[in-house]
């Protein structure tokens, strides 16, 4: 994605970037008027991101989905706002302002591991660094696919493993995984050199809700008996166990985990990830 893009973006010359695909569906008028929104707030840099309505389909029904609060001054309550939403991560598809989207870039190239949730890493960059604005109506259609059941969203998340060089038990630590990077993310300087407001306690709210879906959602589907199994199960029975988490001794423990399989790739995962 990432060199596909900045090549787009060294043709365009707006201020905001719509990336999309050759299977997108998108609604021309909205995208007429996202380009006017464009141009109202353009020259106001705490604006990073504009979208509208989105039609969703599943198998069995159509509907609509639009979010609320997004517009807060504050990144904290647009984070917050966000994850009260609880659905899939529809705000990846937005109008972002290029040196945003330029930043979620350039944070993208050097991830030690990409996993699915990589989107949702660079849509917590929008909510960081800028408000969200919203035009009233659909300017795109999405289709859940296999991300609708909890086996398809399984086996689409444990490709990525795959292609990581990783089993797929690593996958029981995949909600621990976006809530840390995710926490790490917000209180890192990368972000902190991007803007000048307060984050609040966005970190915290980021971490605390991820850690919620880790600890109450089952993935224990198709696992084998492994070292790595036994490494990860380990650990979130340890961190179940805890009253309490400090975000440098989990990297810790996290890295050390990953080690069991990939120890080059865990020493990339801590140097990143504790020096961001």
């Amino acid at each position: 994605m990432g060199e596909n893009v900045r090549e787009a973006m060294d043709l365009a010359t707006g201020q905001f970037v719509f990336c999309a695909g050759d299977d997108d569906w998108l609604s021309l008028r909205a995208f007429e008027q996202l380009h006017t929104l464009a141009e109202q707030w353009s020259s106001d840099a705490s604006v990073g991101c504009l979208t509208g309505c989105y039609l969703v389909e599943t198998s069995q029904n159509t509907g609509f989905f639009r979010y609320s609060g997004l517009d807060a001054v504050e990144a904290e309550p647009r984070i917050a706002n966000y994850l009260q939403a609880n659905t899939t991560n529809f705000l990846f598809y937005s109008a972002v302002r290029r040196s945003v989207l330029s930043a979620c870039l350039d944070f993208m190239s050097r991830l030690p591991y990409s996993f699915s949730y990589v989107d949702q890493l660079m849509v917590l960059v929008y909510l960081a660094l800028g408000r969200v604005m919203q035009i009233e109506r659909v300017h795109y259609s999405y289709d859940m696919g296999p991300w609708e059941s909890a086996e398809g969203s399984l086996n689409k998340d444990r490709i990525f493993y795959r292609a990581a060089g990783l089993p797929i038990e690593y996958d029981r630590l995949h909600h621990l995984f976006c809530g840390l990077e995710g926490a790490l993310l917000l209180k890192s300087n990368f972000i902190a050199e991007r803007t000048s407001l307060p984050l609040g306690n966005a970190a915290d709210i980021w971490f605390r809700s991820m850690f919620a879906k880790f600890r109450g959602h089952n993935r224990e589907f198709g696992y084998e008996r492994n070292a790595a199994d036994e490494a990860t199960r380990k650990l979130k029975e340890t961190l179940l166990a805890r009253r309490e988490l400090d975000m440098h001794e989990l990297l810790l423990d996290v890295s050390e985990t990953l080690a069991v399989a990939d120890p080059a790739g865990a020493e990339r995962y801590f140097k990143f990830w504790s020096t961001l």
